[in-house]
């Protein structure tokens, strides 16, 4: 078993070193969820190293906001290099819409060198999203997954045959390693993977979003998917795809938590502030996954395993025989949920 106290601790007093400055000099970074926490400080890292940044938030006003610090924190205001634009995670609509303006408004440009899909939230009472999914389903793993495949095909038409792949990066956790898929197997027989977790009586009351390491781990499933689609010719990549993982940060978790115990709300902030690094340092794992080789295509980016004790962790989830079934069935339930509610989807595969 592998303690994690020291390791954390580790994390938190010795971080991940930043690139040199001028690594993203010239090159187009877009943040998802970045007017605060992690997406923020990542925001502020990429425009410290020369990128031009594009920001995404829920509200053009809370946008201008991170706008406006990260360009008060790196020195460049006024000079046009961070935008803001508007994505509501948990509407299908506004990811399609979202993509759409972004091809016209990069249009001049040579395109995205560096997508971070950051987006998340933190749920303890069970919330529906405007698609009818339980949210942090819908915004994890849902939408998360449809950005991803449209960004794809975009970065594919617009950067193939370049010497060197843009980069898509997709945040995960740890803790896509926790749940038990044994239990998915009889779900897949029954009411499908994706209804037992969008039922109300099987959401864990008290708990910090129940529905948290289900979302991370079938967002990592549909990665695996979204590698082999990234595929070019020649043996290389059109685009580097990787998962990463921050760590434990000590970020705003007070809404979360709010209608939780005073007892459970103590405890929270304690751990969180004992071994939760700060966003600045959490979010330097996002900049490490966005210069990954093409022979790091696919990898889980993180610091508190070495590879070799990941590759053991991840046997019951990952590459079991049972975890290969289960990641199938739930590969075909979100992209017939996706081709369903967004036809389009169904051509992007093959016309790159």
């Amino acid at each position: 078993m592998v303690s994690l106290f020291p390791r954390r601790l580790r994390d938190k007093i010795w971080p991940e070193p930043l690139p040199p400055l001028a690594s993203f000099k010239g090159q187009t970074v877009l943040v998802t969820g970045a007017t605060s926490g992690l997406g923020l400080a990542a925001a502020v890292h990429f425009a410290t190293s020369g990128a031009r940044v594009i920001l995404t938030s829920r509200s053009l006003s809370q946008g201008s906001s991170a706008k406006e610090h990260v360009e008060q924190r790196v020195g460049i205001v006024g000079q046009g290099k961070v935008h803001v634009m508007e994505l509501d995670m948990s509407r299908y609509s506004s990811c399609v819409s979202f993509v759409d303006q972004l091809k016209h408004s990069e249009a001049g440009h040579t395109g995205l060198d560096v997508a971070v899909l950051n987006a998340g939230l933190v749920n303890v009472d069970f919330v529906q999203s405007p698609e009818g999914w339980e949210q942090t389903i819908q915004v994890h793993t849902l939408s998360t997954v449809l950005l991803g495949l449209l960004l794809l095909h975009w970065m594919r038409l617009k950067r193939k045959g370049e010497p060197k792949p843009p980069h898509l990066v997709f945040v995960t956790s740890r803790k896509h390693l926790l749940p038990d898929v044994t239990a998915w197997m009889k779900w897949s027989t029954q009411e499908g993977i994706l209804q037992h977790l969008n039922d109300e009586r099987n959401w864990a009351s008290g708990e910090i979003d129940p529905n948290y390491s289900e979302s991370k781990l079938m967002l990592t499933y549909a990665v695996e998917q979204i590698c082999k689609r990234a595929a070019g010719s020649n043996e290389r990549v059109d685009v580097i795809v990787n998962t990463v993982c921050p760590g434990l940060v000590n970020t705003d978790l007070g809404r979360s938590v709010s209608k939780m115990s005073w007892l459970m709300r103590l405890f929270v902030s304690i751990y969180f502030s004992v071994l939760g690094k700060s966003a600045d340092y959490g979010a330097r794992s996002y900049v490490a996954a966005a210069r990954t080789s093409e022979d790091e295509h696919g990898k889980y980016v993180q610091s508190i395993y070495t590879d070799e004790e990941y590759r053991h962790l991840a046997i019951p989830n990952v590459t079991s025989n049972t975890a290969v079934r289960v990641k199938k069935m739930v590969w075909n339930e979100i992209i017939t949920e996706l081709e369903d509610k967004v036809p389009a989807l169904k051509d992007l595969k093959d016309s790159a």
